[in-house]
């Protein structure tokens, strides 16, 4: 059996890994000035920024439903795969890709279609994506690749400094109930797919390196450690903290993951974050 795996764009899979593991990125959309504009497609990062930074009127957001763009690329698949796996970011987090996702499986026939629930985004949900895409690379079944990605999802970690909380009060993701200064510098994570600020710290160089606390707190040493950073325009920062996990851990799997246009209109410029898990 032949299996394609299909992620949405929040997950930060790079292109080498698309191609490696034969992945399909259906993108998310996000509105701006009303007109919609698809993940990567239509609106790259450094676009996003840099128009961002001109912005006095008019804040983006993630656009509702997507189904459209999950069954093309389903229906694309028929006749060259068996069956195909939907990985997709947490419905609890800014973006309808799951509840999309389900709509379009129901509107297909006769190919066989799974949609799981990474209960993540970023590079969270993109770990779980590489894991299905693992196991469908080497030949395993719909229920195998299902299983591989539903295995590692209690195992992941993420935690992620956002340059400014504020992005996240603006897209309503964070309630002002659940942070304290604004100006602060916050530790964000998930737990049950929900975005959760965790802890807070006066400066931003305490909160990165309580980043790496963290790793050191949760990841282990005697298993391989599978970890991806990501970052928002902050590119060197996620250099950095990759060869610091690479120093630190035996790592199958280490890459730098972007965040997408529809992401970071929750998660600010400058945004440092990883994701990680042992065997």
């Amino acid at each position: 059996m032949t299996v394609a795996v299909l992620a949405d764009s929040s997950c930060a899979i790079t292109p080498d890994l698309q191609e490696k593991f034969h992945m399909k990125i259906v993108p998310l959309h996000l509105m701006w000035d009303k007109e919609e504009y698809a993940d990567w497609r239509d609106m790259t990062p450094d676009e996003f920024y840099a128009r961002l930074k001109k912005e006095t009127k008019n804040w983006p957001t993630s656009s509702g439903s997507v189904q459209g763009e999950f069954y093309n690329a389903i229906e694309e698949l028929r006749g060259k795969f068996d069956a195909a796996v939907v990985i997709t970011l947490s419905p609890n987090t800014p973006s309808a890709g799951y509840s999309s996702a389900l709509r379009a499986k129901d509107m297909i026939e006769d190919f066989p279609v799974e949609v799981v629930d990474s209960n993540f985004v970023a590079t969270g949900a993109g770990l779980v994506v590489t894991a299905a895409g693992r196991v469908a690379a080497s030949g395993g079944t719909l229920e195998e690749v299902v299983q591989a990605a539903r295995s590692v999802i209690p195992r992941v970690n993420l935690y992620y400094n956002v340059g400014s909380i504020e992005y996240f009060l603006k897209g309503g993701r964070v309630s002002s109930s659940d942070v304290g200064k604004h100006e602060d510098s916050y530790i964000i994570g998930s737990k049950d797919g929900k975005i959760t600020p965790l802890e807070h710290y006066s400066t931003r160089e305490e909160a990165r390196q309580r980043i790496k606390e963290l790793v050191r707190e949760k990841a282990r040493h005697d298993t391989p450690l599978h970890a991806a950073v990501f970052h928002g325009a902050a590119r060197q920062e996620a250099e950095e903290l990759k060869d610091w996990v690479a120093s630190q851990y035996n790592c199958p799997e280490l890459w730098i993951g972007e965040l997408s246009p529809v992401v970071a209109i929750h998660m600010s410029p400058e945004t440092l974050g990883i994701g990680f898990y042992n065997e």
